[in-house]
């Protein structure tokens, strides 16, 4: 049974690397493969080749590698697997000139050790020429590199790794990026059906948010937990890159789970023992969002700081007996005569003590507006042209939404 182009890329599917360009040329036939770490190879090229390479030899050249490009394909070699961290900038040129040639290229995980790029090819290799069917060894080592990811990522989520080193350990094993990380949570809209959506179409969308990543040349993982996703990704990422993907990745998710979603993208993560802060600084965002009914999509966890805080403070003693203080009386005369003060006054909050931008909002006459103000002052025996009494019902209108 022959070997392809095409089986290589799902034997290093597991994020031993990724195919970035030629990709119309998966079809090409592996029988053997070679390690180079010397610019000029082309005596020991040969037909149906898989070239593997830290490309040090190479380091920014930008002619050197489109060469071995043009050589490799002379050859009619099979592939070039190489590693591009001793490249300051990888030349786009070499990824067209593979698209043109048709010549797979696939970007090596900077973080796996030969061993493991190299171990898996060769047996893939040696069971081919011994025609061993491959497509249920490729099934088994996709679903426990699924597996194991999750298990390590709820392991670090429920404090059960202690230590530094073994987390460093096995999430270099599994090939996740190196800290410091950022992660993207997506979470479904909460309709009751949703409860485990994700978790039952997690391959599906596991895949194809791996998809979005290899698009934009991106290394990461992605783990499903019922109705929640996780992307871990390099900290390195610039900012509109990160957002562009996130919004890439709340497209797909609201298609294949026909349902519609919420991104929060963390901080930058030195430590992967750092995972259980960062869900519960996520999950208030989420809370956040449902109690604003925030419409934008996706949100920097950084952006909510503000909001965070609002939230831990209004969960104090002191703080609730001061929102009761400040707006108590003005509810129970709201229930009593069905009237509309807390919404005037959470309005007037809003726009600042503005008496006209307030009623603009509320389409109130300025009138009705004036008589509201006057009976919230009555009530509250306080004066709100007094700016020290204003700031204050704002700061309490603003805790209450957090209470609730």
């Amino acid at each position: 049974m022959d070997l392809y182009v095409k089986d290589i890329e799902k034997i290093w599917s597991n994020g031993s690397a990724t195919l970035v360009a030629g990709k119309k040329g998966i079809m090409r036939k592996v029988v053997a493969y070679d390690m180079m770490e010397q610019p000029n190879v082309k005596e020991w090229l040969r037909e149906h080749l898989l070239m593997i390479t830290t490309g040090y030899a190479i380091r920014n050249d930008k002619e050197a590698l489109l060469n071995l490009i043009r050589t490799m394909n002379e050859a009619n070699a099979s592939a070039l697997a190489i590693k591009t961290r001793f490249f300051d900038t990888f030349p786009k040129e070499a990824l067209q000139l593979a698209d043109e040639l048709a010549l797979p290229l696939f970007f090596l995980n900077n973080n796996a050790g030969f061993q493991d790029l190299v171990f898996p090819v060769m047996v893939a290799i040696v069971e081919a020429k011994n025609q061993i069917q491959m497509d249920t060894r490729y099934r088994i080592g996709r679903q426990s590199k699924l597996e194991q990811d999750h298990r390590l990522f709820l392991e670090l989520l429920t404090g059960k790794i202690t230590q530094e080193e073994e987390a460093e350990h096995r999430c270099l094993a599994l090939h996740w990026p190196s800290p410091p990380v950022r992660i993207i949570t997506i979470q479904l809209e909460d309709k009751g059906r949703n409860s485990t959506l994700l978790e039952m179409k997690r391959e599906g969308q596991i895949r194809e948010m791996g998809r979005i990543l290899d698009c934009h040349y991106l290394q990461g993982v992605v783990v499903t937990r019922k109705k929640s996703c996780f992307c871990i990704i390099d900290a390195d990422v610039p900012r509109e890159l990160l957002l562009k993907i996130s919004q890439e990745f709340a497209e797909k998710t609201r298609e294949l789970n026909n349902s519609g979603c919420f991104v929060v993208l963390s901080d930058e993560i030195v430590d992967y023992l750092d995972i259980p802060s960062v869900y519960e600084a996520v999950t208030e965002s989420f809370l956040i969002r449902e109690i604003k009914q925030e419409k934008k999509e996706c949100v920097f966890l950084s952006d909510l700081q503000y909001d965070r805080i609002l939230l831990h403070t209004a969960q104090r003693e002191e703080t609730k007996d001061f929102v009761q203080k400040k707006l108590g009386v003005l509810e129970e005369y709201d229930r009593a005569h069905e009237s509309f003060l807390m919404e005037t006054i959470d309005m007037l909050a809003k726009k600042h003590g503005s008496r006209k931008l307030a009623a603009e909002a509320l389409f109130l006459h300025r009138n009705t507006m004036a008589h509201r103000i006057h009976k919230i002052e009555e009530i509250l025996n306080i004066d709100l042209d007094d700016i020290d009494a204003l700031q204050q019902l704002e700061f309490a209108c603003r805790l209450r939404v957090y209470m609730q």
